[in-house]
C-alpha cells in the first residue's frame, strides 16, 4: 500500500483555464501499476472552457460544483454534472469532450487501459452513492460517505489494482491522515479506513 499525498502549491497549466491547482496528480504507472493508469483531481474555475481527449478509458468524477461537460467523439451529448442530477460520466477509449465549469468545481478524472468500444454513460447516484460496477469497460468505481464505520477495501475486488481517495481527513492502518490523501492498493493488498468526508475508491479490471 502507497499512500500519495497531495500537493496544494501544483498548477498545471490548462488551455482555457490557464493555471490550475491540481492537488492530486497520480501515474499509476509509475507506481508498479499495469491497468489503472492516472488520477488527476483538477480545481477549475467558473467560465473556463477546457478541451480533452484520451486514448484510454475514462472516468469523469464531479466532487465539488458543478461542470456542463460537451462529448464531442464518438458521438456528440451534453450532460451536466451537479449536486442534483449526474455526478460522473464513462467514456470510452478514444473520445474527445469539453468542460465548461457553470461554478467553481473539484473535478476527478482516472484512465484505465483501453478495452473494447462502447456508448458514453452519464453516472446519477443513488441514495448518497456513485456506483460504476460495468458490464462495459475497463474501470470501477464506488464514491460514498466516508465515516466511523470501518470502511474495507473489499468493497472493490482485491484482485484489482486501486485507488483509493479521501476527501477529508481519514485513519488508515493507525495512521491520520488530512484531506485529499489517496491510498495505491496493489492486487491482495487490503486496509480498512474512518473519517470524515467521502472517499473515491477506484479499480480497473485486469486484461491480459
Amino acid at each position: 500500500m502507497t499512500i500519495i499525498e497531495p500537493d496544494f502549491d501544483r498548477l498545471i497549466d490548462l488551455p482555457g483555464a490557464g493555471p490550475t491547482p491540481r492537488p492530486v496528480e497520480i501515474d499509476g504507472r509509475a507506481i508498479g501499476f499495469h491497468d489503472l493508469l492516472s488520477l488527476h483531481i483538477d480545481e477549475l474555475a467558473d467560465g473556463a472552457v477546457i478541451e480533452g481527449a484520451a486514448e484510454e478509458e475514462v472516468v469523469l468524477v464531479l466532487l465539488a460544483g458543478a461542470i456542463a461537460v460537451d462529448v464531442i467523439h464518438p458521438s456528440a451529448m451534453t450532460v451536466l454534472l451537479d449536486a442534483d442530477g449526474d455526478w460522473g460520466l464513462h467514456l470510452p477509449p478514444g473520445s474527445a469532450w469539453r468542460l465548461r465549469p457553470q461554478t467553481p468545481a473539484t473535478l476527478a478524472q482516472a484512465a484505465a487501459r483501453p478495452g473494447v468500444p462502447f456508448a458514453p454513460k452519464a453516472l446519477r447516484p443513488t441514495d448518497g452513492s456513485l456506483l460504476l460496477d460495468g458490464p462495459n469497460g475497463n474501470l470501477r468505481l464506488h464514491l460514498h460517505p466516508l465515516d466511523d464505520a470501518a470502511y474495507v477495501t473489499s468493497d472493490l475486488d482485491e484482485g484489482l489494482e486501486r485507488f483509493l481517495h479521501f476527501s477529508g481527513p481519514a485513519r488508515v492502518a493507525g495512521r491520520e491522515l488530512p484531506p485529499m490523501h489517496t491510498l495505491a492498493l496493489h492486487p491482495g493488498e487490503r486496509t480498512q479506513a474512518t473519517g470524515d468526508g467521502e472517499v473515491l475508491a477506484l479499480a480497473a479490471i485486469r486484461r491480459s
